[in-house]
């Protein structure tokens, strides 16, 4: 019987910054507030990181990987930057996973970030 990526991937911790009118946050401070947390709730170190998949919804389209590995302080980490407009979060969580299951890394970290606006109408 074949396993499928359910029996070869686990989530170990997850960050999520608060909802809102974040008029104060830009897309890289609410990157670190998600990071910081996620780290801390899975208790590895960022050294334990092997590769990274990131998506930006909107505001931060056409950036590389480089975006996530410079404001993270990632040196020398493999990013994907994936877009795929509402779902570019599940897209990075899913590379991640693929890339776990297919044993071409050991801890993957998924970032998808979203602001759509820094002023009012």
């Amino acid at each position: 019987m074949t396993q499928g990526i359910k029996d070869k991937v686990a989530i170990i911790g997850m960050g999520c910054t608060r909802f809102g009118e974040r008029w104060d946050m830009s897309c890289e401070d609410l990157m670190v507030e998600a990071y910081k947390e996620c780290i801390e709730d899975a208790g590895v170190d960022k050294k334990d990181i092997d590769a990274a998949w990131w998506a930006a919804l909107y505001s931060m389209q056409g950036f590389t990987g480089l975006q996530l590995s410079q404001t993270l302080k990632l040196q020398y980490l493999p990013v994907t930057h994936v877009e795929n407009a509402c779902a570019s979060g599940t897209e990075a969580l899913r590379g991640a996973a693929y890339a776990l299951a297919s044993n071409c890394c050991d801890m993957a970290l998924a970032v998808g970030v979203e602001k759509l606006k820094d002023v009012g109408y």
